[in-house]
């Protein structure tokens, strides 16, 4: 995937943890549903880019990881795995995930 816009303006150069971003699909499997040059939104559920937290502490992760969405906050698949933040529990994304998140 590679990532060629953030939401919340144009100006932004990086994406954190929790935001939404628009992706474009570079390479795929041969059987896979999505194919080369799809547009997809996505969901950041973890980046490389160190955030601060309110306390001073800071957090951040070895790679980055974004969740697909069909439409606003419905997602392709079922679950996702590996940790998450609490910044991203947010009240209408817990709804899609009751169980996981």
């Amino acid at each position: 995937m590679r990532v060629f816009h953030t939401y919340r303006g144009w100006n932004r150069k990086v994406a954190y943890t929790g935001d939404f971003v628009k992706t474009s699909v570079q390479s795929t499997q041969p059987e896979n549903w999505l194919k080369k040059k799809t547009k997809v939104k996505g969901f950041l559920v973890r980046a490389v880019k160190r955030t601060l937290k309110k306390d001073g502490s800071c957090f951040y992760f070895n790679s980055n990881s974004c969740m697909l969405l069909k439409k606003r906050m419905t997602p392709y698949g079922k679950e996702f795995f590996g940790p998450t933040l609490k910044s991203i529990k947010r009240k209408k994304f817990l709804a899609t995930f009751p169980g996981v998140i």
